[in-house]
């Protein structure tokens, strides 16, 4: 029986012109980097063009902006970027947002629209206690690390947040910052973020005060409902390729309990194993296979401990883990590691 793959990771190329002209308002040469990425040469494309309706692998995008901030690796430019591009994007992007009457509301409208925009990424929105947390990942562990999307992804939330709170006078507020990737270039970025952020954690994460929240939204224009630039429908019944990627958005986050990602994707337990049924396929196979990927990703690209990533896995104990990579990889996850030249 083979497992369902991940659906494709991919991304409307609508963002494009505006990544390119805030690549160059950061200092980026944006020509070199659509070149080296295979992009091309950016040009300003329309609403109305071919291009702005089209998608894009998402590996690629990723490239684009791992070369834009290899550029100057430690000067931040992609953080800049993010920054640079909040405006226009959510005129240009995202103008429904701004019709919100609150910051929580636009941010919600926000991260639904990213997710449209970018298929085989996971965007949230919770609140613990006082603080509001903004979670980020990329889900399909064969384009991890990307360290330079990450920092742009993270700079356009937080600008986003920082525009509206300022407008109300909050300019100056706490943020904390968490990256999946490991520190790889000698970029500090606490000058830019406000924030020294944490590396190498289990999700890309931008938390403020959830105070702010609370921050009125004003817009001097009216807003079209329903903006959509070759955006996919909402899907409403899960497939069991979405299933996998339900699986995937939790992955690398502690147990995977077939409750949650039953909830997850709106059906009972039941209406799960149904549906799983139907294509022949099991709950725990489609696990596996999804711990197994994220496995040889931190054995080979992290210096996480065997024991974090046993962790970070579900499993109740190291030993635990070691057995059942070594049944998928023939050696355990230590051998594995040296032999990936990563210990």
């Amino acid at each position: 029986m083979s497992v369902l793959p991940l659906p494709p990771a991919t991304i409307s190329t609508s963002a494009l012109p505006l990544i390119a002209e805030a690549m160059q308002a950061s200092g980026v040469d944006a020509v070199r980097a659509f070149a080296e990425s295979g992009l091309g040469r950016p040009g300003r494309l329309t609403q109305d063009g071919a291009a702005g309706a089209g998608d894009l692998p998402l590996a690629q995008f990723t490239n684009l902006l791992q070369a834009g901030g290899s550029q100057a690796p430690d000067e931040g430019r992609m953080w800049r970027c993010g920054q640079a591009i909040a405006a226009p994007a959510l005129a240009e992007l995202f103008p429904a947002g701004l019709a919100a009457r609150r910051l929580d509301g636009l941010l919600d409208g926000l991260l639904a629209d990213l997710q449209s925009l970018q298929h085989g990424t996971a965007f949230q929105r919770s609140v613990a206690g006082d603080t509001c947390i903004l979670t980020y990942r990329i889900i399909d562990p064969a384009i991890w690390p990307r360290s330079r999307d990450a920092e742009f992804t993270l700079a356009f939330l937080d600008a986003v947040v920082r525009r509206f709170a300022g407008n109300s006078g909050n300019s100056s507020f706490p943020v904390a910052l968490s990256f999946e990737h490991e520190r790889d270039t000698g970029t500090s970025l606490a000058h830019l973020a406000g924030s020294a952020p944490l590396y190498g954690q289990p999700s890309n994460t931008l938390a403020f005060p959830a105070r702010l929240l609370e921050t009125p939204v004003h817009s001097s224009r009216a807003q079209p409902a329903l903006p959509r630039l070759g955006f996919r429908p909402v899907v409403t019944e899960p497939s069991g390729t979405q299933i996998v990627e339900a699986i995937y958005r939790r992955l690398g986050q502690g147990p995977l309990n077939q409750g949650a990602i039953a909830e997850d994707c709106g059906l009972s337990e039941r209406s799960l194993r149904r549906q799983l049924d139907r294509q022949g396929q099991s709950f725990r196979a489609l696990v596996d296979d999804a711990r197994t990927a994220y496995a040889l990703w931190a054995l080979r690209e992290t210096h996480l401990p065997v024991g974090e990533i046993a962790w970070r896995l579900g499993y109740d104990d190291q030993g635990a883990f070691a057995r059942a990579f070594r049944r998928t990889a023939g050696m355990p996850p230590s051998r594995f590691r040296r032999q990936s030249g990563h210990d």
